[in-house]
């Protein structure tokens, strides 16, 4: 009977360590160089199904100029879907080549792989926002997890 108790106790214990492992959180910087003041900024992992998150910011609003950290939630995935909504309850629209080599077009969300992720940067351009993706601390902002 040890032995069966045993030999149970280290199955769930080694499943639950694998489990562990395997779960885990992403944190990056979302820097807003744009001209436009965002609202909420939600999140979930890609091609889940699931709604977005409740809102991210850690203040009511994110003006122009200013940076902020997000993290994901525990779990296995690396993409993730940020939506990111504007002053007037809008979300913003992107457009992007996936590595799949598909352009997504007027998309309500960017879908990102965050396992290296460690800076979001949204521009103002002629024609709209545009964004830059960097797996750096190109801008000096430190470990956006701590």
């Amino acid at each position: 009977m040890k032995t069966k108790f045993f030999a149970w106790a280290t199955a769930l214990l080694l499943t639950l360590t694998i489990n562990t492992a395997q779960a885990q959180y992403f944190c990056f910087f979302v820097d807003n160089q744009s001209q436009v003041t965002f609202t909420e900024l939600k999140i979930r992992p890609s091609n889940s199904g699931q709604a977005f998150s409740r809102d991210l910011l850690p203040e009511d609003l994110i003006d122009p100029g200013r940076h902020f950290y997000v993290k994901t939630g525990d779990d296995s995935s690396e993409l993730y879907d940020v939506q990111i909504i504007k002053d007037d309850g809008t979300p913003l629209t992107f457009t992007w080549k996936g590595t799949n080599g598909v352009t997504y077009t007027n998309k309500p969300y960017l879908t990102l792989n965050v396992r290296d992720l460690h800076t979001v940067v949204l521009y103002s351009s002629g024609s709209g926002l545009t964004f830059g993706v960097y797996n750096n601390d190109k801008y000096g902002y430190g470990d956006p997890c701590e």
